[in-house]
């Protein structure tokens, strides 16, 4: 029910309003200071619950104001390429024989080692989410203002804002490894303290460690003895020493001991191994070996393929590996030919991206413009929005 001075209040509001609706300005604002004096005349004989319910008809207002007010509009999430073709979030990327680049569009970048598979679970404006089911994996991420980056592999999490780092994961012994080259992470989980890294240091854990129960040292009571027991009085056989067999040069790989699986298969004889590996062995053996600091006898075992097995994938493969080692070792004109072989061999093959934008970054280097102009335009028909056609495109803008 309204209040009698309530409605009276509403009828002089709009008496005063509709009496000095075309007065002048002067006037309208005396009138209204006026209705003004008689509301706050007024307002104490106004019951209580009044005054809250307007309070709370406000507060809704603000509450609807706030609730339609249009947000702001999120940043689009980073894209990423998973060698030559466009990344999916929520796919495997699975490592066999080669390594597998995966390339974000803020400049960072995540290697899977032969062996190793993952899992790109999340992207967003400031970073991505993998999971590390098995191997390991070399991260580059680039810092930038609000950049979250993780890799979570079992019960573990790393989380990085911007740095270079290695983590390794092997489930069967459910053991994580994390290296920090440059910057700052993280490691949490399993119920574990937070461990903070910084360049230079590194980490191994392991999760639900299993306690081994040691064998009784008590004789075993019994009247009979048992089938193939010593007579009684002569002396029990001494038992026999087993020699634990030497892990596979391929397990240690798929673990991360790079430099172990190189010097387990120089034992061996490393010209022998080249000479007798199979073709998927043969790459393994070579990306071991780079990855263990030694890119002549990664070479070595890349030619080998190549010689063994002309025509195969793995041949193809080894002349993409070529040219990168000849690349990072400056060698520009040999990385050139190999990459062009490569192409030759293989061109649709799933590294023909990557060697054609290394071809477009080598010629640019050496100041080649005509070439650098050719393999541009060849680049950009083939891979238009490939993570060279920026490059690419650059290049033909300066000529």
């Amino acid at each position: 029910m309204k209040s009698p001075s309530l409605e009276l209040l509403g009828r002089q509001l709009r008496e005063d309003l509709s009496r000095h609706e075309a007065a002048d300005r002067g006037t309208e604002a005396r009138s209204r200071r006026q209705l003004l004096t008689r509301l706050g005349a007024r307002r104490n004989a106004a019951p209580r619950w009044y005054w809250a319910v307007s309070a709370a008809a406000l507060a809704a207002a603000a509450l609807v104001f706030v609730l339609a007010k249009p947000r702001a509009a999120e940043a689009d999430p980073l894209r990423f390429w998973v060698e030559e073709r466009a990344g999916r979030v929520d796919e495997w990327v699975t490592a066999r024989d080669a390594e597998q680049s995966l390339r974000f569009s803020d400049g960072s970048s995540v290697v899977a080692a032969p062996h190793t598979t993952t899992r790109v679970m999340r992207v967003t404006a400031d970073g991505a989410q993998l999971t590390l089911e098995r191997g390991h994996v070399d991260a580059h991420v680039v810092h930038r203002d609000g950049s979250r980056w993780q890799v979570a592999a079992g019960p573990f999490v790393v989380r990085v804002t911007g740095t270079r780092f290695r983590v390794s994961w092997d489930p069967q012994t459910e053991k994580l490894a994390v290296k920090v080259t440059e910057g700052r992470v993280e490691v949490s989980g399993d119920d574990q303290p937070m461990r903070a890294l910084t360049a230079g240091s590194s980490l191994e854990l392991s999760a639900s460690p299993h306690v081994a129960v040691a064998p009784s040292t008590s004789p075993a009571v019994s009247e009979v003895a048992p089938v193939g027991a010593a007579p009684a009085g002569t002396e029990p056989e001494a038992p026999r020493r087993l020699t634990p067999p030497k892990p596979d040069f391929r397990e240690l790989s798929t673990t991360g001991r790079y430099r172990e699986a190189l010097a387990a298969v120089e034992q061996l004889g490393f010209a022998g191994q080249c000479a007798s590996l199979s073709a998927r062995d043969l790459l393994t053996l070579a990306s071991t070996a780079r990855l263990a600091g030694s890119a002549e006898r990664a070479r070595e075992a890349y030619l080998a393929a190549r010689q063994r097995f002309p025509g195969s994938s793995e041949a193809s493969i080894s002349a993409f590996s070529l040219g990168r080692l000849a690349s990072d070792a400056g060698r520009a004109s040999d990385a050139v030919t190999w990459f062009k072989r490569y192409l030759a061999e293989a061109p649709s093959g799933p590294l023909a991206r990557e060697a054609a934008g290394r071809l477009v970054e080598l010629w640019h280097q050496q100041g080649n413009k005509v070439a650098a102009r050719s393999a541009a335009e060849s680049y950009l028909k083939s891979y238009p929005s490939g993570p060279h056609a920026g490059l690419s495109r650059s290049v033909l803008a300066a000529q």
